[in-house]
């Protein structure tokens, strides 16, 4: 065992990933080994920096490279999206140099599409992201009536008079007659550029008289009193690692701002349905993606899986997989850093340099465990 946990250990550390190869008759394989990996500050740093230890152990992992002998399941967990779920995977295989399957990618706003159906007849407020990109995403999710804070410019722009449409976001404006329209949902799809202007349409849709704008219930601030328009935010990150050297804040400080000015202003708790890590529901799609994903590639999807997730935020990565009973690898390429000596927020189940120290650390615990 020793010797074969030494072969593989050879083949992930240090990069050398192209060492030697592993061979179902000489060297035990993990059967029930698989692995979540998020994207930014793991896979990637910035938008468009692709770490080469990534890719290395994508390749490895999906058999592209021919060294295993069958794949080890994964699959890519982001508290990011904005854009379609095909479009993100289609960019996602090419930066990463593998081809990722429609089981292997869960955005902050996938598990949503298997929630929303009650909502695919109505009108739905979609906020979030560049242009029409979320409006998009809700259509490709079977949404049919799905509208955008710059339709609601383009009809009345005295609902929010400090923006001015641009030209190009005239020209794909949808402006309706929105005092005849009764939405059902505000969705948070993916950040917002307007905290301000988007924080006051939500508040108006939960304070609306049967969810049309420009109307107001009675006992809109009282707790017995319900309204008549759920509202869904599909990413809980306090903060996330982009280019710029210190982490910027996500949509979980938009979330923030917006319970403030909701208490201010009604006296009470802002209903919301969360999504994203480290929240249930995500965590409970992705094992579902990866069991969709063995039966896609002709193993067991019932058989018991051993789940290692790699994550570099303590409050979503960590949390989450802690939560769910997977195994949690922290990296240090991302939101967290212990350079002087900082404790994560969450205890993870080991920490390492990288992703590939980390799936190298994964690798050999299941062959010692015997988990084979």
């Amino acid at each position: 065992m020793l010797r074969s946990a030494w072969s593989i250990r050879r083949l992930v550390a240090h990069g050398q990933l192209g060492k030697r190869s592993i061979h179902a008759k000489t060297t035990p394989f993990p059967e029930k080994l698989a692995f979540a990996f998020d994207i930014d500050g793991v896979l990637k740093q910035g938008h468009h920096n692709v770490l080469p230890q990534a890719k290395r152990v994508l390749r490895l992992l999906s058999g592209a490279d021919g060294r295993l002998p069958k794949p080890i399941p994964f699959l890519l967990i982001t508290n990011g999206g904005g854009i379609p779920d095909e479009q993100r995977r289609a960019v996602l295989s090419e930066e990463l140099g593998v081809e990722l399957t429609e089981n292997q990618l869960v955005q902050s706003h996938t598990p949503i599409k298997q929630y929303v159906d009650k909502y695919r007849d109505k009108p739905v407020l979609v906020i979030g992201g560049k242009g029409e990109d979320c409006r998009r995403v809700a259509e490709s999710y079977g949404l049919q009536h799905s509208y955008i804070p710059q339709d609601v410019i383009a009809w009345n722009p005295s609902i929010w008079d400090r923006t001015t449409l641009t030209q190009e976001e005239k020209d794909f404006a949808r402006p309706t007659d929105f005092s005849k329209v009764a939405f059902s949902a505000a969705i948070v799809m993916h950040d917002t550029d307007d905290w301000g202007r988007d924080i006051t349409l939500i508040l108006d849709l939960l304070s609306s008289d049967k969810g049309v704008l420009g109307t107001r219930r009675e006992g809109h601030n009282r707790a017995d009193m319900r309204g008549d328009v759920e509202l869904l935010l599909s990413n809980a990150d306090l903060e996330w690692r982009s280019d710029w050297p210190i982490p910027r804040l996500g949509q979980g400080a938009f979330r923030l701002s917006l319970e403030s000015v909701y208490k201010a202003t009604t006296g009470l708790d802002l209903p919301y349905v969360q999504f994203g890590k480290p929240f249930k529901a995500t965590y409970d799609f992705s094992e579902l993606m990866l069991r969709r994903y063995l039966k896609q590639v002709g193993r067991d999807p019932n058989g018991q899986l051993n789940v290692y997730m790699v994550g570099d935020n303590p409050l979503s990565d960590i949390d989450g997989a802690n939560r769910h009973g997977w195994s949690s690898i922290l990296v240090r390429t991302g939101v967290f850093h212990d350079t002087h000596g900082e404790k994560p927020t969450h205890k993870p189940t080991v920490i390492c340099d990288d992703v590939e120290k980390g799936v190298e650390w994964a690798i050999e615990e299941e062959l010692r465990k015997g988990n084979l």
